[in-house]
């Protein structure tokens, strides 16, 4: 079997890229003839990649896509660069993962390979990318932009951008009408699958499966500390829709002699730094990007984890580091989030944006230590047994060959 792992970048940007780079791995370490396709953004996860030349040139929006808009929902140089690696490798199986930070153009070349891709993200079916009507508050439920009423996200005005908008809704219908050539779709939750097959009809029921991202086992066989350093943590993306914001709010109602730290970088990060610094919040230490070494110790010496995403999340990948390291999570109830979360177990799910609930959950792990050592111990025991790559690869291949055989159930 020789199978193509394709994602829009070939480096750590995002929880998406660790998975698809792990499963590349992964396969590899379990004797599966694997690739890997991308655009060419350095750093590489491995600088001498002997196949990089094959890469399409990186196209990241903002600039590119002022100079040449059309390459934003069908790149023509993408799906020439696909073909000359197809013909040289001739991979029976291609897992996509990310189509949307690509473009659909690639899935024309791909075949007669079967085609499996992971959706990460909620692109698929809502133009704005966050399920969220007004640019606030969750709509699954209300289905507006179901089966293909992708119009509905400018008429409410959903990233609070008329331009963007504008921009998703045609990028939603190009990549719908591209679903035709998709073999199979995985989810990584099951809330997740559910609410893809609430929002469109256009993806049968027995084409898509959840199969849970994993941690590799090296990460796995770090030793749970359930000692701490006196400090929350949050780790993640700086943009609105991570709603950090909010954690901020929170702790400036909070004693100062509670510590958060906060790892990451984004377009959100001035506003933040701005909003701590008039609010005197000295006891919040913005660490910027780490490696993972660097990322572990934070981790280690964390009394909890929290993500408090104002939007919809398809999984929430530090819900299960923080757990690897013996460390509860606070996070919103909220798709996938509430799945890898379970309430009063592992951590404590709080309504999106509600600072008095984030503030209370705070206070109860602050004040009483042992029940965050009980929660960590908890979620410890959960990701290594539901979240394992002994689980993933067994669930994945099954899945490929499956798929290969043309089987209508897996």
């Amino acid at each position: 079997m020789k199978v193509l792992i394709v994602d829009p970048l070939f480096t750590a940007n995002g929880g998406g890229q660790l998975i698809s780079y792990n499963t590349y791995k992964l396969l590899k370490e379990n004797s599966i003839d694997a690739y890997y396709w991308a655009m060419d953004k350095k750093p590489y996860f491995e600088e001498d990649y002997e196949y990089q030349s094959y890469f399409t040139k990186y196209y990241g929006g903002g600039k590119d896509y002022i100079k040449n808009p059309i390459k934003y929902y069908y790149n023509k140089q993408a799906q020439k660069d696909l073909s000359k690696f197809l013909n040289v490798i001739k991979p029976d199986l291609i897992h996509i993962n990310g189509l949307f930070g690509i473009t659909p153009s690639i899935l024309k070349v791909c075949k007669p390979a079967k085609i499996v891709v992971t959706l990460h993200g909620t692109a698929i079916v809502c133009p704005a990318g966050t399920l969220a009507r007004n640019n606030k508050n969750v709509c699954c439920n209300e289905q507006y932009c179901r089966n293909g009423k992708f119009y509905n996200c400018i008429l409410h005005n959903c990233t609070g951008n008329i331009e963007a908008n504008i921009r998703g809704v045609i990028r939603s219908y190009t990549y719908q009408n591209s679903i035709k050539y998709v073999d199979y779709f995985i989810t990584p939750t099951e809330k997740f699958k559910q609410t893809v097959l609430l929002m469109t009809d256009k993806i049968e029921p027995s084409k898509i499966k959840t199969i849970n991202n994993f941690l590799p086992k090296s990460e796995l066989n770090n030793k749970p500390v359930y000692t701490n350093q006196g400090y929350f943590l949050c780790v993640g993306r700086l943009v609105k829709e991570k709603g950090f914001q909010y954690i901020l709010k929170a702790f400036a109602d909070l004693p100062r002699d509670i510590k958060l730290h906060i790892v990451g970088s984004g377009n959100y990060e001035k506003f933040l730094k701005k909003y701590a610094k008039k609010n005197n919040l000295y006891n919040v230490t913005f660490m910027g990007q780490l490696s993972r070494e660097e990322l572990k110790k934070e981790y280690e010496g964390a009394i909890a984890s929290s993500s408090s995403s104002s939007f919809y999340e398809t999984f929430g990948l530090t819900n299960i580091e923080a757990f690897s390291h013996g460390k509860p999570v606070i996070v919103s109830n909220r798709g996938g989030l509430a799945e890898t979360c379970e309430h009063n177990v592992n951590g404590f799910l709080v309504e999106p944006m509600d600072t008095e609930q984030l503030k209370e959950c705070i206070l109860k792990y602050w004040n009483n230590p042992k029940l965050a050592i009980e929660h960590g111990e908890n979620g410890y025991k959960k990701v290594i047994n539901k979240y394992c790559e002994e689980k993933y690869i067994k669930e994945i291949l099954n899945l490929y060959n499956n798929v290969l055989k043309g089987a209508n159930k897996l």
